[in-house]
Formats: C-alpha cells, sequence, structure tokens
C-alpha cells in the first residue's frame, strides 16, 4: 500500500494535508519499470497519468520522422496528465531512461479523487496547472532559441 508521506514528496500532493490523502491513496496504485521501456507513444488514446515517484523518463516528439528530446523528468514529476484530461491522443512520446518507481493514477481514479476531497481536487488542479504552465513556457524559449 502507498504511504500518506510517500505521497507528499510528490509535486501535485504537497499542499494537501494527510487527511486529504488518506482518502485517495487507495485509488492510486505503484508498479516498476525497467530502464528502455517505452510507457507510451505519442498519438496513442491516454487512459493513465504517471508520477515519478523515483527514476527519469524522457519526452520525445516526433518531426520529420525523428525523435526529438523534450524533456527529462524525475522524482516527484507527472507525465501524461493531458490525455486523461481532455480525452486527446498522447502528445508526446515517454520512455523510461533508468529503472523507475511509478505512481499510476488511472482516468477513472483521477475523477474518484475529484469526488473524494473536492477541496483536495482543487489544490491537485492547481498545482498541475502551475506546472503545466511553466512546461510551456519552458518549451516556447526552447523553440524560440532554434
Amino acid at each position: 500500500m502507498i504511504e500518506t508521506a510517500d505521497l507528499q514528496q510528490i509535486s501535485i500532493f504537497k499542499e494537501l494535508a494527510s487527511s486529504e490523502i488518506e482518502p485517495i491513496k487507495h485509488l492510486i496504485f505503484e508498479r516498476t519499470y525497467k530502464a528502455g521501456s517505452t510507457l507510451f507513444l505519442e498519438g496513442m488514446k491516454g487512459e493513465v497519468f504517471y508520477i515519478i515517484k523515483q527514476g527519469k523518463i524522457e519526452i520525445l516528439k516526433k518531426k520529420d520522422l525523428q525523435e526529438i528530446h523534450i524533456a527529462t523528468l524525475g522524482s516527484g514529476q507527472f507525465v501524461g496528465e493531458m490525455s486523461i484530461i481532455d480525452d486527446e491522443p498522447r502528445s508526446a512520446t515517454a520512455k523510461v531512461l533508468e529503472d523507475s518507481v511509478l505512481f499510476i493514477v488511472t482516468k477513472k481514479c483521477f475523477l474518484d479523487i475529484m469526488r473524494a476531497t473536492p477541496e483536495g481536487a482543487n489544490k491537485i488542479l492547481m498545482t498541475m496547472l502551475k506546472i503545466v504552465n511553466q512546461r510551456l513556457r519552458d518549451t516556447n524559449r526552447k523553440l524560440a532559441q532554434k
């Protein structure tokens, strides 16, 4: 079972009190992935998002039949959140760079979390929004430099 303290180390749960984490921690599960495995491919339908407990994940985007490195994500960060929010296909590919332990949240569980703790859900969504906005700004800066 996932411990409250483990979730409190993750960026999107840092603002939550223990009492807000308790009713949702059973909705999240943990899985180990080997280096070199692919979490998802660009264009796939997305039904889960991943929170990195430990390890590194590389985000890649196809351009002219090549994969371009977009970002490397590590402990405490998350990936794959966009497709469970907007029901669009995956916008990039995610590959495991080193053996990693990930928390997995399915779309159904994400919606259950939103219902289980509305105040906590607002905190989670605001934190996710801030992080996604920062990622977009970083990507825009990188593109402007090319």
